[in-house]
Order: C-alpha cells, then structure tokens, then sequence
C-alpha cells in the first residue's frame, strides 16, 4: 500500500493494520484467559471476543491523528540512511 500510496494513505495502513492485528491478539488471549475467568459457554466467549476487540479498536482508531502527527515528527527528524 504505501508503495502505491505514498504517505497520504498512512491512515488507512494504521486502521487496517490495528484491525487484523487486534483481532489475532484478542481471540488468542481471550482463548486463554475464558477458562480461567469462568466463562464456559461459547455465547459468552463470543460476546467477550467482541467487546473486547471492539474496545481496543475503538481506541487505537481514536488515536490515529495522534499516532500519524508522532510518526510524521519522527520522519522529519530521522536520518536519511534510514529512509
């Protein structure tokens, strides 16, 4: 994407890289922890997926200007050999 795109998309890389990527840790570490927190029935592990995934999405979509403004300040003041 950002050898199509460039920077402009830099938006669209985070949200879609925090959306597979929170998606894998939530349903592994929900996986685990459902036994030891007592949830036995896959309604419920469902639901806990969900709203699990969904908050930690909602944050880090929330954050994206901020994310972008900080990797942006980081470029400008990086060494060109890391370009």
């Amino acid at each position: 994407m950002k050898a199509r795109s460039g920077e402009r998309t830099l938006w669209a890389r985070l949200m879609g890289s925090s959306g597979v990527g929170e998606f894998v840790d939530t349903l592994i570490f929900c996986s685990i922890a459902a036994s030891v927190i007592g949830i036995t029935d896959f309604g419920s592990f469902v639901n806990y997926v969900l709203v699990g995934f969904v908050y930690k999405v909602g944050v880090q979509y929330i954050l994206v200007p901020v994310t972008s403004l900080v990797i942006g300040w980081i470029k400008k003041r990086e060494p060109s050999y890391w370009a």
